[in-house]
């Protein structure tokens, strides 16, 4: 150990003893400091909780690409030997996607009809998973429709509906063949699903798919594969990822969660303001300890770096009790759930949590930064003392 850890670490366990008040002080900054960093990381763990939630069920109800073409394709098997042969993809489906109406009596509600293909679907999204009443395998005319639109209308399997789109708006019969839970509002309200034959009875245009859907190994990978599709696959197809699909409300969580940083990290901030006041009243209490060690041969730089490293004491112990509290109290929320949600608004009855290594990272880094620019200002002030003015009066 070096003499100015030494003397740092001496100066802060002697203040109990020589200077109490300063002490308190200190003792008041490690808990403002923790207090902020546990604040911090159970916020950004909770959020990043809910980024991961979304993102599974907006995976588990679309595809990860979804290969189109202008006017739709009309040859959809060739298509899909061809993505498959693409290494890192997993499965392909055909899509057949279009805006209805569908009127249950006099009530009507505008939604997007997907058809699909019961055999291959499943291993593209998780929507069979998801189906909680009804049989996947759907029949001529029948939809399967989402818990909020089934709830709305109180509808059970079986019941009629009727389906009105295509070019001309026309009217077909249909009947509900069952209904799912995605978890998200607007697909249990607005996204129906039946057969691609139906839904090109609809648009009376027999053969004709308006896309592919792609799963491949991972979801992360979707940008990577959707760059290769596109060499693959050239002119004229083009090619949606995922994120592009939701690229809106990614960026709008992106930014609220970069904003809820940002404010809570101010509470961090104010509690090594304390930091300031503690390193002063160090200064001025060690005046004489000061003047001799600068008599002696201690540089300014190595005077800075004593009352540095003290305050980046205070400034470590605060964090690493913040940490340790922030992640018990992630740890008990996740195990034990014991924070409500009303289930009917967020489709969730708990506060989802999610502890990343770079949400931990950035904590800890905006901590320890902190801590280190409030020792600035004192150290400096300790180190422009003038060995002869600080022993004037001892």
């Amino acid at each position: 150990m070096n003499y100015e850890l030494f003397l740092a670490a001496r100066y802060l366990t002697g203040l109990r003893r020589s200077q109490p008040v300063v002490s308190v002080i200190a003792f008041i900054s490690v808990l403002g400091i923790a207090l902020g960093v546990a604040s911090l990381l159970v916020v950004i763990s909770v959020m990043s909780g809910f980024d991961a939630d979304l993102e599974e069920k907006i995976i588990g109800a679309n595809p990860h690409l979804l290969v189109q073409v202008e006017g739709g394709i009309r040859d959809p098997e060739a298509v899909i030997n061809r993505i498959l042969e693409t290494p890192g993809v997993v499965a392909a489906s055909p899509v057949l996607q279009t805006q209805v109406l569908i009127k249950r009596g006099d009530e009507s509600v505008g939604a997007l009809l997907r058809g699909i293909d019961p055999v291959r679907e499943p291993q593209v999204t998780r929507l069979a998973e998801l189906l909680k009443k009804g049989n996947w395998a759907i029949g001529p005319g029948e939809l399967l429709i989402g818990s909020e639109m089934a709830g709305r209308w109180g509808l059970r399997v079986g019941d009629p509906l009727t389906v009105v789109g295509g070019e001309k708006a026309k009217s077909f019969p249909a009947k509900v063949g069952g209904i799912f839970t995605t978890g998200m509002y607007e697909y249990d309200m607005y996204l129906s699903l039946a057969s691609i034959e139906t839904v090109q009875q609809v648009l009376n245009q027999p053969g004709v798919v308006s896309g592919i859907g792609v799963r491949v190994e991972q979801a992360i990978q979707a940008p990577k594969l959707q760059k290769t599709l596109r060499k693959q696959l050239g002119y004229p197809y083009w090619i949606t990822s995922w994120m592009d699909m939701n690229s809106s409300l990614f960026a709008a969580l992106k930014l609220e969660k970069l904003v809820m940083f940002i404010i809570l990290t101010l509470i961090i901030l104010v509690a090594c303001f304390n930091i300031v006041a503690t390193l002063l009243m160090l200064v001025v209490g060690k005046t004489k300890e000061i003047g001799i060690l600068k008599s002696v041969g201690a540089t300014q730089s190595s005077v800075r770096r004593v009352f540095t490293l003290a305050g980046l004491m205070i400034g470590t112990a605060g964090t690493a009790l913040g940490m340790g509290i922030g992640t018990a109290i992630c740890l008990a929320l996740k195990k034990y759930q014991f924070i409500k949600l009303p289930a009917d608004v967020y489709y969730i009855d708990h506060l989802p949590v999610l502890l990343k290594w770079n949400d931990i990272g950035s904590v800890l880094l905006a901590a320890l930064l902190i801590s280190w620019a409030a020792c600035l200002y004192p150290a400096w002030v300790a180190a422009r003392m003038q060995p002869a003015k600080a022993l004037r009066y001892e």
